[in-house]
């Protein structure tokens, strides 16, 4: 059975559940408890615990409290109230769309606030109120409990082979790194990129690529083969295209083993009683994967191979590629690996002392990334083989993961999200109160609760529609010809488990709600009242809801995929650009280095949106849009914001390095902003100013002449050899992080970017 099937069954019994106990007890709303377990199962996470669905209850009762207070306060002036409750459910599911973790939480907290509005009706609105909270917090126990118990997952295994198919691919852009660019071939290039995210990586349109087969071979160990003769210029190419393609797969399995991993960190028992250890393995892991990331460029360019400035390149190669061979045994290893010490390595004194500054930067650099790749994997390999073992003991101090935070504030999208819910709440009461539409308040309630759930969500509104009918032409045909033929409890649990396990196994996400409207439609419920017009009533009202969702995907601020990613790649260029000026300046003020902060943090979300929003770009309404040119966009968009971010923090580590600091000052960096803000407005033409780029390289070239004059006026003797060292990191750094940039804009200007300010009509 699939995790899809397990996962469908879970919630199939669930809701089956929660609606049948209800009714065998004679209880009244078992509907309450079922859409609880519908929205929890539709947008909160496949795993389930007691510490998830203790926060849930928590959230239930005080969204219920909010709600009964607000009602006590507010039940005899109509407008206060909506006003009031309008106002304190925005703020809610604006917290709700800022948390990083479980959103529903907040999103139960919402809903029960809303719920607790009898229609307008104040007698007897505190026993209604206090029906809503019990039958939620009853859904919310169903769900928990039968998630924990039934098909439950098994974690520890489930994060093992996300961390080996990790390490596999840390493997092979290593091995790539350490192949000599003459090995690479078309031939490489032609097996390099996933057939689903060939365009992400191909400057070649008219050839293939395939990830999984260069990832497979470099992991193996083995050389990919060349068959046909290329020109240096192709393989040139094809090495950039290579650790490009890896460097992106590398990328994305580090993401979604974090993700995976923070997911289980707070509430799983199974990482908890090694959690030491798990933290340690996950910091080395993206530890690993930033030194790799740094390591990961076209050969040569300041010099040669590093076979030529580091002694025993091979055998240190090997060395490395053996520590990362020896990881998928050390996760089943009873007893902890030893660190061993290994052969430090060096570089040739003799052939750095005859060579450039940039020569020497990617020798130095590429050497300290070598040494400390080295000990990180010792260091791995000994903390993986210490979890679940039998003798224990580390006997060296890990680092610590990063640290992520519980709310992203300040997020645009969130900001709109909440309008719109303003807004859509006060639509929605202003249709009830004049037109007195089927279903009454409920309209208000459902309106507001689906905008904050699917606002900004890559859907086209039509598909919502398209949905609901379905799920209105499945429950119909059932009211009319089965539900009537059911005589027992348990041939409508089996119509009940079949309608839900449909839903949730062919669909997921929020989507899923509007194919299981359709059986709320039909009023299951222990005394049944066959009356066609009360459900055709029902659906109206859903159908009412379905429209103001539609509504809101156009107003008050657009969703249309093509205008979104102007605005993501806008916002990505303005927050990188003012990170440039930011790194500039000798000292950070501590506005500064909030500024720094929420710069750092927006940059990244705004790359997750743009990664997302620019697969849905309809193309067939602007034929001038190619899909391989985005994709290929955002890649390159990737790379440069992991080095962007990795000089940031390396700079922030040579903080008190004299060199480094007089450097800033004498020649201040106007290049790597210049573009960076050019890039925040769009270009009217397709092709960029054939002398452009040309005129930026030109001046990295003379960096070799500024170097020179600049260490005509330092007295080496009187800085320490590290600080010599880190000059020179950070300059490859800086090198780094040009070449990058400047993909970047290669990648940008061949999307016609003008294109998608046209309308579809």
């Amino acid at each position: 059975m699939s995790d899809k099937f397990k996962f469908a069954f879970r919630v199939a019994v669930s809701l089956t559940f929660a609606y049948l106990f209800p009714m065998a007890m004679g209880w009244s709303n078992p509907s309450t408890a079922a859409t609880t377990v519908m929205l929890i199962a539709s947008t909160g996470s496949r795993r389930e615990s007691l510490a998830k669905g203790t926060l849930r209850v928590l959230g239930t009762l005080l969204g219920g409290f909010i709600g009964l207070v607000l009602v006590g306060m507010f039940a005899q002036d109509r407008m206060l109230y909506l006003l009031v409750v309008s106002l304190v459910v925005t703020v809610v599911f604006y917290i709700r769309s800022a948390y990083l973790n479980d959103p529903t939480l907040f999103m139960l907290t919402g809903v029960t606030t809303l719920m607790m509005y009898h229609g307008g009706d104040a007698q007897g609105a505190f026993l209604y109120g206090i029906e809503r909270i019990y039958m939620t917090v009853f859904g919310v126990v169903v769900y928990t409990l039968i998630g924990i118990f039934l098909f439950p997952p098994r974690v520890e295994q489930n994060l093992h082979q996300m961390a080996d198919a990790l390490a596999a691919v840390q493997k092979g852009l290593f091995d790539a790194i350490c192949q000599p660019p003459e090995s690479l071939s078309s031939e490489t290039v032609s097996h390099m990129a996933d057939k689903s995210q060939a365009a992400e990586f191909q400057t070649d349109k008219s050839r293939s690529t395939d990830t999984e087969r260069i990832v497979s071979d470099a992991g193996s160990g083995s050389a990919p083969q060349t068959q046909t003769h290329i020109s240096p210029e192709a393989d040139k190419n094809a090495s950039h295209t290579d650790l490009m393609a890896l460097t992106q797969a590398m990328f994305a399995a580090q993401k979604a083993f974090d993700t995976r991993y923070q997911t289980l960190n707070a509430d799983c028992s199974e990482i908890s009683a090694y959690k030491t250890e798990w933290d340690g393995a996950q910091a080395l892991f993206s530890q690993i994967t930033d030194l790799l990331a740094m390591a990961a460029r076209q050969h040569p360019r300041a010099g040669g191979h590093p076979e030529h400035y580091i002694r025993d390149f091979s055998a240190r190669c090997e060395e490395i590629t053996a520590l990362f061979a020896s990881l998928p045994e050390a996760w089943e290893s009873k007893e902890v690996y030893p660190l061993v010490a290994l052969e430090p390595i060096e570089c040739d004194g003799d052939v750095l002392k005859q060579a450039s500054h940039l020569y020497r930067g990617e020798a130095i650099t590429l050497n300290y990334l070598l040494g400390q790749l080295q000990e990180k994997l010792c260091q791995l390999r000994t903390c993986i083989s210490s979890i679940d073992s039998v003798t224990g003991g580390l006997g060296l101090d890990l680092p610590t993961p990063a640290a992520t935070p519980d709310f992203r504030w300040w997020d645009a999208e969130n900001a709109k999200t909440s309008i719109k819910v303003l807004l859509t709440y006060w639509l929605a009461a202003a249709f009830w109160i004049n037109f007195n539409p089927p279903g009454g308040y409920n309209v208000v309630i459902y309106s507001a609760l689906l905008v904050s759930l699917l606002s900004y969500m890559p859907i086209h509104p039509v598909l919502l529609l398209i949905l609901f009918t379905l799920g209105f032409a499945f429950s119909v045909p059932s009211y009319v010809f089965i539900l009537p033929q059911l005589t027992i409890g348990s041939e409508l649990a089996v119509f009940i488990f079949l309608y839900t396990f449909i839903g949730f196994y062919l669909l997921k996400g929020p989507v899923t709600i509007f194919f299981l409207l359709g059986m709320f439609t039909i009023g299951i419920n222990n005394t049944m009242v066959y009356n066609f017009n009360i459900t055709i009533t029902i659906v109206t009202m859903f159908y009412l809801i379905t429209f103001t969702v539609i509504l809101s995907h156009y107003l008050p601020f657009t969703s249309r995929p093509e205008a979104l990613m102007l605005i993501f790649r806008e916002r990505f260029f303005r927050h990188c650009y003012r990170l440039f000026r930011l790194m500039q300046k000798p000292k950070l003020t501590i506005r500064d280095r909030i500024l720094r902060r929420w710069h750092r943090v927006t940059m990244q979300a705004t790359l997750g949106k743009m990664k997302v929003w620019s697969q849905k770009v309809p193309t067939k309404s602007f034929p001038d849009i190619d899909q391989q040119d985005m994709a290929a966009f955002i890649a390159a968009c990737e790379v440069f914001q992991h080095h962007l971010l990795m000089l940031d923090r390396g700079k922030s580590k040579l903080s008190d390095n004299e060199i480094v600091l007089n450097a800033q000052k004498k020649h201040r960096d106007q290049i790597l902003p210049a573009v960076a803000k050019s890039l925040m407005a769009a270009p009217e033409k397709r092709d960029p100013p054939p002398h452009e780029s040309e005129d930026l390289r030109q001046d990295y070239h003379e960096l070799e002449h500024r170097l020179d004059q600049y260490f005509e006026h330092i007295v080496l003797e009187k800085h320490s050899s590290k600080d010599i060292a880190g000059f020179y990191f950070f300059l490859n750094l800086k090198k780094n992080l040009f070449e990058s940039l400047m993909l970047c804009k290669r990648a940008h200007d061949q999307v016609p970017w003008s294109a998608l300010r046209m309308t579809r009509f």
